[in-house]
């Protein structure tokens, strides 16, 4: 796998990243403000946006905004890429660091609907901390 940061708001892949987040087994669980997102994931300091790509193909994406210690994520798996251990892959990358990304803490929040990503992220050592309405808030130390 490829890591890409997304560096240019005129990013030729940003069509197909949307097209992704249309889907409606994405878009159900996470979508993207296209008015200010770009911008907002291309100039804002300790926050990147990635595009993982394997043999030049889009597979998924990841945007992580790190404050105070704490690395916050979103992950995004192509429908057609998942089940096929990618975003435990990513998960393993950027906690042992490949990223460059110094953290204490990983946060993030799943909807209580969403099982796979459930069962990755507890399968991935996180650990529930709390529910904030539909969402379970999950953490993971270093």
């Amino acid at each position: 796998m490829n890591y890409v940061l997304l560096t240019n708001q005129n990013d030729a892949l940003i069509p197909d990243i949307l097209s992704c987040y249309k889907i409606p087994s994405v878009a159900q669980f996470i979508s993207i403000d296209e008015t200010n997102y770009w911008n907002y994931v291309t100039s804002t300091d300790n926050v990147w946006f990635y595009k993982i790509l394997e043999e030049d193909c889009l597979v998924s994406t990841i945007h992580l905004e790190l404050n105070d210690d704490i690395l916050y994520m979103d992950v995004v798996v192509l429908p057609k890429y998942q089940k096929k251990g990618i975003a435990t892959k990513i998960l393993n990358d950027i906690k042992s660091g490949k990223l460059g990304i110094d953290f204490n803490k990983i946060k993030i929040s799943v909807d209580e609907r969403n099982i796979a990503s459930i069962k990755l992220f507890e399968n991935a050592g996180f650990v529930l901390i709390g529910k904030d309405d539909e969402l379970f808030e999950y953490e993971y130390k270093k």
